[in-house]
């Protein structure tokens, strides 16, 4: 889908908006410069399907592993793993179980 920007957008709304994850629109968009977006901009939106149960992993955090570095490995943003975990903080331990949902490209 195409979006045109809007006074007062940012990328961050966008995804929201649609119910796509940043990682994705980011990915669709490598030419876009998104600290300076302008009215009028074109963006690609990828169409996804929701989140269910059905495309949901669990993952055991490992001695070596950061939640940057999970959130990097799947494509994901910060955002969609504190919510959908229902995690306050950025606190991770190994052995801990947290749940992924994995978005179809």
């Amino acid at each position: 889908m195409i979006y045109n920007i809007k006074q007062g957008d940012t990328l961050y709304n966008i995804s929201r908006t649609y119910n796509v994850p940043l990682a994705l629109i980011l990915r669709a968009n490598p030419y876009v410069d998104i600290y300076n977006l302008q009215v009028g901009d074109e963006l690609c939106i990828p169409v996804t399907n929701p989140v269910t149960w059905n495309n949901v992993i669990s993952y055991v955090v490992q001695d070596e592993d950061s939640l940057n570095a999970i959130l990097d490995q799947y494509g994901l943003d910060m955002q969609d793993v504190l919510e959908f975990n229902n995690m306050n903080g950025m606190d991770i331990t190994p052995g801990m179980t947290i749940m992924i949902p994995v978005y179809d490209m």
